[in-house]
């Protein structure tokens, strides 16, 4: 059977007369889906986190060419501001990753 076959059931007759045998059932990837459901929100976070990390790294470079482009040394006296400016753009995203993580407890409390 394929993968994403979990169960197959066979119903017979029908009103009162109904029974349902199951015919195949796949219990192989009974433990790795919980285990995929239970590490989805980790694996989640570090994926926003790491893009969080990408977009200071972008930012960080794109400001240091435009300080390198004017020439002479500006991009050396620049270079402290350009970092520290491309960490608050990173850290903007890390908090919406923070405050989504947040809103994803909250939904799973409730229920």
């Amino acid at each position: 059977m394929d993968k994403l076959v979990r169960r197959v059931t066979v119903v017979q007759g029908s009103g009162e007369q109904r029974r349902s045998t199951v015919v195949y059932e796949n219990e192989d990837d009974t433990d790795d889906d919980h285990e995929q459901r239970t590490f989805r929100p980790l694996e989640r976070a570090i994926r926003h986190f790491l893009k969080a990390e990408l977009i200071m790294a972008q930012e960080a470079y794109s400001r240091h060419m435009k300080s390198a482009s004017r020439g002479g040394s500006d991009w050396l006296l620049e270079g402290p501001s350009n970092i520290l400016r491309a960490q608050r753009k990173g850290l903007k995203e890390v908090r919406k990753v923070a405050s989504l993580a947040y809103d994803d407890e909250d939904e799973d409390d409730g229920e």
